[in-house]
């Protein structure tokens, strides 16, 4: 089964595939279609997950100075 095929049916084969291919240097035998794909859709939770955090540090500031705002 080639690789791209393998994407399709068996994601946690491909991965192990694709990382040996790349540690070995074999960058004419990757899927790079679907390594582009995945880096992509990784950047795109990288960055969803960092402004979660930003919007949960700005909620988590605004309560602190409400509260000792009304404590003082």
């Amino acid at each position: 089964m080639n690789l791209a095929s393998l994407y399709e049916v068996e994601y946690d084969q491909w991965l192990a595939r694709t990382i040996s291919l790349l540690k070995e240097n074999r960058f004419n035998e990757l899927d790079k279609d679907h390594l582009i794909e995945e880096l992509e859709d990784l950047s795109r939770r990288e960055k969803k997950t960092v402004e979660r955090f930003l919007e949960q540090i700005i909620r988590h500031l605004l309560l602190w100075q409400y509260w000792t705002a009304e404590h003082d």
